[in-house]
């Protein structure tokens, strides 16, 4: 835009802004009056071209008083900026004149779509809901490369799987860089009312000189994000949009699988091609139907690879973007946008389309089971209708079968995992300009248990909540908790498989307030979370209540590793933000927790101390230590007696150097001992390097070895044990070491063409030894086979197995056990082409290896490792997948 212009536009942008005060005085729960910028009507919408030339922008008014919130906070920009916004009947336009005193200094990389690509970028954030609470966040560096996400729950943090269907150009000129953005209404939610207010706030990121200014800005010490907006005023009878995309999808795979000679099912490479839908259709202007029919997520990143030697299930975050896309609605215990502590995961989506429940195996034959339990289709709606968010998913899983050869070449097939239904339902309703709430949270899932084989799983389980959270003293202090009950149903058998789960072993023999009930066909519990403290400030504090009742089952649909607990805490943070003669900011926090059972034995107490920061030259750290004291263990005997838990030590720290550099780094170390003289350490570093303006790679080296003096092996029900409850619970030392190494390689070769790879390599190997039983319930007391008393221990090196006698000749049977003693080997990668060829439209290629190998020698030799790998058997799938948008 010419300096003409912009005199003119800012003559007109101060009666414009007078106008809007005296029609508009909206305030801010916080008592801040907000800015307000008026988006101009045109008949005529600007071209895109990152020039700001077009007659569009002419009357437009334009707003430049920035604040700095990097580095300085509250302090001028170093460099001036200015926006201006307008509309028509079907977009709303975006321009910026960011200035740059020298042009040359400019950051500019290449990176794929929703990448960070350490440039310069400048961003807009409307809250088209107004619910002060919700963000649409649109993105851009000086190349065109765009980034988009929704933002939920007052919060920064957004997410990124979230990909409309928008516009940008981009200029680099003499006086800095140029925006122009064409946001689509169809792509945005909001009311139906003839005159909007909306949300909106802008940013721009300098990145050599580590600087972000806000046009609506607040000090770094307040807590919130959308609730911080400015005001969007000028929108008028904007029409509903007609918003119905189809993304139909074909897919072709091949397969190879090796390592299985003679096995029918993949040799020679399997094939197969298949279809599927996306639909996205509003139904109104701010409520929205996602469908997805037969769903493929063949280009997802593979999840890494782990040795799980724990009773409890691992969480693996979710990829698929069907489920990934407004995940936020449907997350109970949201908060008030800060701590979040307590609430119970009442809905997982991994549940839906997870590994078949039931393995079948073919002694002499072969087996072919699936991996993943089909989706047939999916569908949620969301959005906002009568003043509440709305949130409703539901799912149907396939009946799967294993197709089974006899060793004698006849076939079969086996049910592997039965037809189900998948039910999440959210609402929720914000009042006081987003500073209050009250969600609801309720999900259901549905068996078809005909065949009997199913009978170990429920046919029905249910949970359901109520979350609420309150801010007030000026949004300086927060109240949030919840407040949730579940109940299953199933067979007898199955019922019994859950009280006897890790989560809550009710056949514990020194307890007497939950027993197993072997003829109960139900199980009901409840959880509870509340949570006060101070929010924003250079204080913050606060204590945190949860209570999970032992019968308390989500696993259905949720995800919880551990019931029959209470915890409180209390912490305290002490905040210096702005810069001074050392650091840019500093912290210091300290934490006091404690856990029971229901039965009031004590399962934990910790303290904790922690202190960390970013010096002058933007070298960030943190360091910290915990202590936690003796208390007991109710899982460590897997459903046995209580066995003591004893004092440990562990402290950590973290340094990261200037991620701006084209050389970056961020290294972590801890250490950890206990009273018996159980110890673990572990490193872990990742080495970003940018060689170029459109490669980013990055080296995640990870080592950790740990020994524990006490680690379960095995158990055996004895009724001379009388000491232990008529059971024996093996322990032993065990040596761990573990080593990976993740790679990930980002090339993009246009803002809509990029190359990614993820490789990880992984080796862990497991030495056990010092045999011994739980000698005395509640304490680390052992009998030590073979060293105590008359016990014996002997290996039979030929079928590689253990017998310990804890007597000797004595009446004691003797116990065997497989020798426990491992190493495991394994390599997976994913490279994934993706061109998003028209808009919403996109070509995978794909690249999926897996290999994997291992043994009961302990030993730990890496680099004899790395080279067996590539002997192991391994399995190579190749994918095409194209897509086509099409709106409507």
């Amino acid at each position: 835009m010419h300096i003409t212009s912009l005199a003119l536009a800012l003559q007109v942008a101060t009666a414009q802004a007078d106008t809007a005060s005296e029609n508009a005085a909206l305030v801010h729960s916080n008592g801040r009056t907000p800015p307000q910028v008026t988006a101009t009507y045109v008949e005529r919408a600007p071209d895109l071209d990152g020039r700001l030339d077009d007659a569009a922008w002419r009357d437009a008014m334009i707003v430049s008083d920035f604040t700095q919130v990097l580095p300085d906070d509250g302090t001028e920009p170093s460099e001036p900026s200015q926006v201006c916004v307008v509309y028509d009947r079907s977009a709303l336009y975006v321009g910026a004149r960011l200035h740059e005193s020298d042009p040359t200094s400019i950051a500019r990389r290449l990176g794929r779509r929703d990448s960070y690509t350490s440039s310069d970028a400048f961003t807009v954030a409307i809250d088209s809901y107004h619910d002060h609470r919700t963000a649409f966040r649109f993105s851009v560096n000086p190349l065109g490369v765009r980034s988009d996400e929704v933002t939920t729950n007052d919060d920064h943090h957004g997410d990124e799987s979230w990909e409309p269907v928008w516009d940008v150009a981009t200029r680099v000129d003499s006086l800095g860089w140029v925006v122009e953005m064409r946001i689509p209404f169809s792509q945005l939610r909001f009311s139906s009312a003839d005159e909007q207010v909306w949300g909106i706030n802008f940013s721009r990121g300098i990145f050599r000189k580590h600087e972000t200014v806000q046009w609506s800005w607040v000090p770094n010490t307040e807590q919130g994000y959308a609730s911080h907006f400015g005001h969007l005023l000028g929108l008028r009878d904007i029409p509903p949009p007609r918003r119905l995309e189809v993304l139909p999808y074909t897919v072709g795979k091949a397969d190879y699988q090796g390592g299985v000679p003679g096995n029918p099912f993949t040799e020679g490479g399997v094939y197969n091609a298949a279809m599927g839908l996306d639909l996205k259709y509003g139904l109104t202007s701010n409520l929205t139907l996602d469908a997805t029919i037969n769903p493929d997520f063949g280009q997802v990143e593979a999840d890494p690879a782990v040795v799980n030697l724990s009773a409890f299930e691992i969480y693996f975050s979710e990829r698929r973007p069907f489920f990934v896309e407004g995940a936020d609605i449907f997350r109970f215990g949201a908060g008030s946008g800060g701590f979040v502590f307590g609430a119970p995961t009442l809905f997982y989506s991994r549940r839906i389309g997870r590994a078949p429940s039931r393995w079948v195996f073919e002694p002499g034959g072969y087996v072919n089971s699936p991996i993943a339990t089909s989706i047939i289709g999916a569908a949620k709606v969301s959005g906002k209708t009568g003043g509440w968010s709305v949130g409703v998913l539901d799912a149907l899983t396939a009946r799967e079968r294993a197709e089974v050869q006899r060793d004698d070449g006849t076939r079969t097939s086996e049910p592997v995992e039965p037809l189900a239904n998948y039910t999440v339902v959210s609402l929720r309703k914000d009042f006081r300009d987003g500073a209050s709430g009250v969600g609801v949270l309720g999900t259901s899932v549905i068996r078809d248990l005909s065949d009997p084989v199913f009978d170990f799983l429920t046919s029905s389980a249910y949970a359901s909540g109520v979350d609420f959270f309150h801010k007030f003293a000026g949004n300086r202090f927060a109240v949030n908790g919840s407040f949730a009950g579940s109940h299953i149903r199933g067979d007898p058998s199955a019922i019994i498989l859950r009280q006897r789960s890790s989560a809550r072993y009710y056949q514990r023999p020194d307890q007497d307030y939950v027993s197993v009930d072997t003829a109960a066909t139900s199980l009901t519990g409840y959880a509870a979370s509340l949570q006060l403290g101070k929010i924003s400030g250079n204080w913050i504090y606060g204590t945190d209540f949860y209570a999970y009742s032992p019968g308390f089952e989500v696993n259905d649909a949720g995800f919880e590793t551990v019931v029959d607990r209470i915890f409180h805490g209390m912490r305290v943070t002490r905040r210096w933000l702005d810069p001074g003669k050392v650091f840019r900011n500093f912290w210091i926090s300290s934490t006091f927790a404690q856990v029971w059972n229901f039965g009031g034995t004590p399962q934990g107490r910790t303290a904790y101390f922690g202190f960390g920061g970013e010096f002058l030259n933007y070298l960030h750290f943190d360091v910290n230590t915990n202590l936690s004291l003796r208390t007991q263990d109710d899982k460590a005997t897997r459903g046995g007696p209580l066995k003591e838990s004893p004092r440990t030590w562990q402290a950590s720290a973290f340094l990261g150097t200037d991620h701006r550099k084209p050389v970056s780094l961020r290294s972590w170390v801890y250490y950890a001992r206990n009273e018996y003289g159980g110890w673990g350490s572990g490193t872990s570093t990742a080495l970003n390097l940018r060689p170029s303006g459109a490669l980013d790679l990055e080296i995640s080296p990870s080592f950790d070895k740990t020994h524990s003096i006490g680690f379960y092996v095995t158990q055996r029900q004895d009724p001379t044990a009388t000491a232990t409850f008529g059971g024996r619970y093996l322990f032993s030392e065990l040596v761990q070491t573990s080593l990976d190494i993740s790679v990930r390689a980002d090339l993009a070769i246009t803002p809509n063409l990029s190359l990614q790879l993820w490789a990880q390599p992984y080796i862990t190997t497991g030495d056990y030894f010092g045999f011994k039983e739980l000698a005395e319930p509640g304490t680390y007391n052992f009998l030590r086979y073979g060293e105590d008393d008359s016990s014996t221990l002997s290996f039979d090196v030929e079928d590689n197995i253990y017998t310990a006698d804890p007597d000797g000749d004595g009446p004691v049977e003797p116990i065997t056990f497989d020798n426990p003693d491992f190493s495991f080997r394994s390599l997976r990668s994913n490279l994934v082409l993706r061109w998003e060829y028209s808009p919403g439209s996109t070509l995978f290629l794909v690249w999926n290896h897996g290999q994997s190998g291992g043994s009961s020698n302990p030993s730990f030799r890496p680099f004899d490792a790395f080279e067996d790998l590539f002997d192991d058997p391994a399995q190579n799938t190749f994918l095409v997948k194209l897509n086509y948008w099409v709106s409507l």
